[in-house]
């Protein structure tokens, strides 16, 4: 049995906080998987997308009524979609 994966674990290779005219971006590389990018596409609602060969490909979008309030929060979401039931 593998243990789930915490983001806040997860090593943070790029990160730009929010501003008034560009969106808060986090960039998480999660071993095995890749690198997943969380935006926050606007105040209290983040988007989740993975790198893909085509470039990133939107996942989930998250807010305030899923209980997420940070990207390191809307990280941790997907990443508990992502573990598997037992």
């Amino acid at each position: 049995m593998t243990l789930p994966l915490r983001a806040s674990q997860l090593p943070v290779k790029y990160e730009r906080s929010c501003e008034t005219n560009r969106p808060g971006l986090t960039i998480y590389e999660v071993a095995g998987s890749g690198l997943y990018q969380v935006t926050e596409a606007s105040r209290g609602e983040f988007d989740v997308a993975t790198l893909t060969q085509i470039g990133w490909t939107d996942l989930i979008r998250l807010d305030e009524r899923d209980g997420v309030s940070t990207a390191l929060e809307a990280m941790q979401a997907w990443l508990d979609v992502q573990t598997p039931t037992p």
